[in-house]
């Protein structure tokens, strides 16, 4: 784990995790039961827009990681469980 809610470009990223050559994004969403909806659901075209412009901003203030594989993924917890979508965006 490389840093948790951090701020970088002005927006939130959740986590960021170095899995061997591979650095990634992961954007963590909860509900407390379903009458709002899926968590998936929260991860939205502006939502993904902004995580993408905070790693960039995180990679370029942090260069030595730059020629690693970058992931995007989406763990959601629902009542308890965790679901985690790879390559999410």
């Amino acid at each position: 784990m490389l840093a948790t809610n951090c701020w970088a470009g002005g927006y939130e990223l959740d986590l960021v995790v170095r899995r061997g050559r591979t650095l990634v994004f992961v954007e963590v969403k909860s509900k407390a039961g379903t009458r709002f909806g899926d968590p998936l659901e929260m991860v939205t075209p502006v939502k993904i827009a902004r995580v993408r412009r905070a790693a960039g901003a995180w990679l370029a203030a942090n260069p030595w990681f730059a020629g690693l594989a970058v992931r995007f993924d989406v763990a959601a917890e629902r009542a308890g469980r965790l679901e985690v979508v790879q390559d999410a965006f």
